[in-house]
């Protein structure tokens, strides 16, 4: 890969996504917009970007929780869609609703889980059951930590229809074997360990033993985050060997140039991680990615993470602003 042709596109796109998302949108949040383009070689659209943001915004009353800096960032989502943006802003009410039904609170993390609900109504009412069974399986296990911000990775994994509380268990051995190979205990590692079951949620010892050695070889030359902790997930249980590490570390060190990163240096290593997860999925012979369900999914994880950490740092970001 290029990374000087990947650096050009994402500077492009920024301009684009800052251009139309407006003056109060988060730069945080303006980088996650431009990373899913970018990650999925998605060409940016103005004129689909701009509808989908006037569907929701004709949609959503004004306390709903899609109103201000993140609605940009699910009208970026929303236009993966081959609908027209009214018809998916319809949809995604009526997915919420679902979720909210199942007993999922009204929150921006009932709508990210939303987005990741297939589009047969004959299924939501399934899904979201599962998704919350899920949901309420991780909360005995992590009582404290389990929150709104495991909304979209219960949706997610609750899709691989696994007993919930064997998927939750498995979640926790991860957690606490994540935890004495040096991985920082707090959502993010919680985020990582249900990373681990993605794939299959029997427990290995070496994946634990991987994520710990590829957190080590980011770490020699980047500034690792437990923000990382659910790509370096990713990276493991899609088996992505040393190379293609050491590719992202080119990645991420050519992006940290770029004026964007700045002040969001780890923002270059959560996208570098997105476009060789991307990269390898078109090859999935090459290093075992082929273990994914299906090439959609895998970009749905990637953009679920993303969208929930970017989710959870704006808010906590509003909250203290609005105690000052």
């Amino acid at each position: 890969m290029q990374v000087d042709m990947i650096r050009h596109e994402v500077e492009t796109t920024y301009d684009k996504v800052k251009s139309l998302a407006g003056w109060s949108v988060t730069k945080n949040v303006v980088l996650t917009i431009t990373s899913y383009y970018v990650t999925a070689t998605e060409e940016f659209n103005a004129v689909n970007f701009s509808r989908a943001m006037a569907s929701l915004k004709e949609r959503a009353g004004w306390f709903s929780p899609l109103r201000g800096h993140l609605l940009p960032m699910m009208a970026a989502f929303m236009t993966q869609s081959a609908n027209s943006m009214d018809e998916e802003a319809d949809l995604l009410f009526v997915k919420q609703r679902a979720l909210k039904q199942a007993g999922f609170r009204n929150s921006i993390h009932s709508y990210l889980a939303a987005l990741l609900m297939s589009d047969d109504p004959k299924m939501f009412e399934e899904e979201a059951e599962r998704a919350k069974k899920l949901y309420d399986a991780m909360k005995k296990q992590h009582f404290f930590l389990t929150s709104e911000d495991d909304y979209a990775y219960s949706m997610l994994l609750g899709k691989k229809g696994e007993d919930p509380e064997l998927h939750a268990r498995a979640m926790r051995v991860y957690y606490d074997a994540l935890r004495k190979e040096g991985f920082r205990a707090g959502n993010e590692l919680q985020w990582l360990s249900q990373v681990m079951t993605y794939t299959d949620i029997t427990f290995h010892s070496r994946l634990v033993k991987r994520a710990a050695e590829v957190f080590k070889m980011l770490g020699d030359d980047l500034k690792v985050k437990p923000i990382h902790y659910p790509m370096i997930g990713f990276l493991t249980v899609f088996d992505v060997g040393d190379q293609k590490i050491s590719e992202v570390i080119s990645i991420t060190n050519e992006l940290e140039r770029s004026k964007q990163f700045k002040w969001n240096r780890e923002m270059a290593l959560s996208l570098a991680c997105g476009i060789m997860l991307h990269h390898l999925t078109e090859s999935a012979n090459q290093v075992g990615v082929s273990m994914a369900t299906s090439f959609e999914m895998v970009l749905q994880a990637q953009q679920a993470v993303m969208a929930v950490t970017v989710a959870s740092v704006a808010i906590s970001s509003a909250t203290s602003s609005s105690d000052v």
